[in-house]
């Protein structure tokens, strides 16, 4: 009995989330007497059936929504199974997990909207999850199974660009008047405020990068570039959800998780030998550069993989601007080359190519020491 008890109720472990009756959708949740939403740092649960406990920890309680409205962690995807309900997140899902779905019951209302318990059951036995953190002012607080009262009681909110649950992008870079970021998410979306543009990496080589606008509706689990024209994630509001193909020749590489919790260390290490990760180049120019302080890649970011010996910048373009900066070939002989050469694509061609191997090349468009060029 204390087994499947335990299933139930660590069906949370890394995505409490309670539903409403509205149907499957992206929402929010959070604490009716604490204020504390839920958001998902890791992937991985753990039962301890001796002791009868469930680790809880996966899961991140927080009060500061000018932080919990631009962590996709904190948007979740709730679908009915029955009588229960299936949590999805960050990239993964209760029933992935432990094979197990949530149970919940109403719990009263309040301000004008319904509340939730979560719960595990068994034979009339039966185990809430609540917010363990009393301490109103504390911005963090932590679940667990013994809490009572208001502080097992929640809301289930839509996440929409049109309410104060809101999902905003928070840019982490100006160049020249605008705002970017990465991010890497589990739902897809499309821009709701103005002035935002959403863009993939199709090609790098020699220092530059080809980026591809994603026009319309951005698939789940796609790792981007985003460019708003405000700092605050309030102006910078996406539409959450929506359906489109998946992006088949990405260069960027997205992490969901990034955490250090005891039993739960979930993380990425950063390598600057062959990694790049969005920031100002030397002359000020937006690309993918060598972090030397950066020791982990943060969670719901993206970077580029390069091959050791890498050169430290990659200077973003446009896919216009990036196809149209063409030259006729020009090989001056001993003094730039041997030199790796590249089709448009990114893909090497030639390793360390002698100008006369360069000429013997099919006619098109290549990439060497920076430039490109074009064989007739």
């Amino acid at each position: 009995m204390k087994r499947s008890l335990l299933l139930s109720i660590a069906a949370s472990l890394s995505f409490l989330a309670f539903a409403d009756f509205s149907g499957a959708g992206y929402y929010r949740v959070h604490n009716y007497k604490t204020k504390r939403y839920v958001s998902v740092i890791d992937n991985r649960g753990r039962i301890d059936y001796m002791n009868t406990t469930a680790d809880l920890q996966a899961i991140r309680l927080q009060k500061d929504y000018s932080q919990v409205c631009a962590d996709p962690a904190s948007v979740l995807y709730i679908s009915p199974v029955d009588n229960q309900y299936q949590i999805e997140a960050q990239g993964t899902g209760v029933y992935q997990i432990i094979s197990h779905y949530l149970k919940l019951k109403d719990s009263g209302s309040a301000n004008g909207e319904k509340l939730y318990n979560a719960y595990g059951e068994l034979s009339g036995v039966v185990k809430y999850l609540g917010d363990g953190q009393f301490l109103d002012f504390v911005d963090l607080g932590g679940m667990v199974t013994h809490a009572k009262g208001d502080y097992i009681r929640w809301f289930i909110t839509p996440v929409s660009p049109e309410t104060d649950n809101f999902f905003g992008v928070q840019p982490t870079v100006e160049c020249d008047g605008k705002y970017y970021t990465t991010m890497y998410a589990a739902f897809p979306f499309s821009p709701y405020s103005e002035g935002i543009k959403t863009y993939y990496v199709n090609n790098l080589c020699n220092g530059m990068i080809r980026l591809e606008e994603i026009t319309g509706t951005v698939p789940a689990g796609t790792p981007i570039v985003v460019e708003c024209s405000t700092d605050s994630p309030t102006t910078n509001r996406l539409t959450v959800g929506g359906t489109a193909d998946k992006v088949t020749d990405n260069k960027l590489t997205g992490v969901y998780f990034n955490s250090s919790v005891g039993g739960h260390i979930n993380r990425t290490a950063y390598d600057k030998e062959t990694m790049r990760v969005l920031g100002r180049c030397a002359d000020g120019s937006l690309g993918f550069i060598k972090d030397e302080t950066l020791d982990y890649i943060p969670a719901n970011k993206c970077y580029i993989t390069v091959e050791k010996d890498s050169p430290d910048e990659y200077k973003m373009m446009l896919a216009e601007e990036f196809d149209a900066d063409v030259e006729e070939i020009t090989i001056d002989g001993y003094s730039t080359y041997p030199a790796d050469v590249y089709n448009i694509h990114g893909q090497l061609v030639l390793r360390q190519a002698t100008s006369e191997q360069i000429y013997t090349l099919p006619a098109g468009i290549y990439i060497s020491k920076g430039k490109k060029y074009v064989v007739r």
